[in-house]
């Protein structure tokens, strides 16, 4: 199983009654899952149950369903038409046309596109019918969804490693370096050192202290350790799959600070540069990593 993305889509589209009905889910990056929905009044009642079927299927994202009812061929269906909002749509219409001089046909097409133009009349119990019907479409509209996020995921994965990887080998170069860094401030350190010994009045105690002192801030093997381990735990997360977004989120947060350190306490050009290039990858990485539900 691969890391799920928050970026989908998904359709449905059905004829019950002789009414066709589209269903559309779009989702994209969010730090919740936030849902938004436009469906027809009929239905309005339903809106939570519909909320509560996509809060089952997504983690994260900011999701945004429709409903849209069309007339179809039957002759005989439960549905009438707002013949009051026809009406002024008419009106309005021609009024403009008129004033503004514009030409051309008020269309089927321009009536249906009227929001709430159809509606359900009562009976027969036609609304349960409708109930099943459109969370049973719903569900194939975010099965679609999750296929999408799945697919994108998956490619993330592959892009979110490789970059992982390059952060290894940019660690290995750091790692290489290291030693020749050390000999370079040792030379230094004995040259101070001999420097101060000519003063008869140097502490030796303290020279020692602040020789145990120069030696822990110069050290990076701690940080390049931990680095290593957070990049371990990313591709951990990243094989285990499913919803890791946090989870990266979090282990971003700590290589930055390992990168950070690093470029603070090298005292090395090169190895600075190297820092550098840690944290652009990083800042990349995290980049990619907010599409991650």
């Amino acid at each position: 199983m691969s890391i799920i993305s928050m970026t989908g889509f998904g359709k449905s589209e059905s004829t019950l009654q002789g009414i066709t009905c589209v269903i559309e889910v779009r989702s994209v990056n969010s730090r919740f899952l936030e849902i938004s929905s436009k469906i027809p009044k009929n239905f309005a009642y339903l809106e939570n149950d519909f909320k509560a079927q996509i809060k089952d299927k997504l983690v994260r994202g900011s999701v945004n369903f429709s409903i849209t009812l069309g007339a179809g061929n039957a002759g005989n269906i439960p549905v009438c038409y707002n013949e009051a909002a026809v009406e002024k749509f008419v009106e309005i219409t021609k009024a403009m046309q008129k004033k503004y001089g514009i030409a051309g046909d008020i269309k089927l097409e321009h009536v249906l596109a009227i929001p709430e133009v159809l509606q359900f009349t009562d009976g027969n119990g036609d609304n349960e019918v409708w109930e099943k019907h459109l969370k049973a479409e719903l569900d194939k509209a975010l099965d679609g969804v999750i296929a999408m996020r799945e697919k994108e995921g998956a490619n993330l994965a592959v892009d979110l490693t490789r970059r992982v990887i390059h952060l290894n080998e940019v660690i290995d170069k750091v790692e290489v370096l290291d030693p020749q860094r050390i000999e370079t401030w040792k030379v230094k350190f004995r040259e101070r050192i001999n420097t101060l010994m000519k003063d008869s009045e140097i502490d030796e105690v303290r020279l020692l202290q602040e020789a145990c002192i120069m030696a822990d801030k110069l050290d990076i093997h701690e940080e390049i350790t931990r680095f290593r381990s957070h990049n371990k735990l990313f591709l951990d997360a990243l094989a285990k799959g499913g919803a890791q977004g946090k989870n990266l989120g979090f282990i971003l947060q700590e290589m930055g600070r390992e990168a950070n350190t690093l470029g603070t306490k090298c005292q090395n050009a090169d190895i600075a540069a190297l820092a550098i290039e840690l944290k652009n990858e990083i800042e990349c990485i995290r980049e990619q990593s907010m599409n991650v539900a």
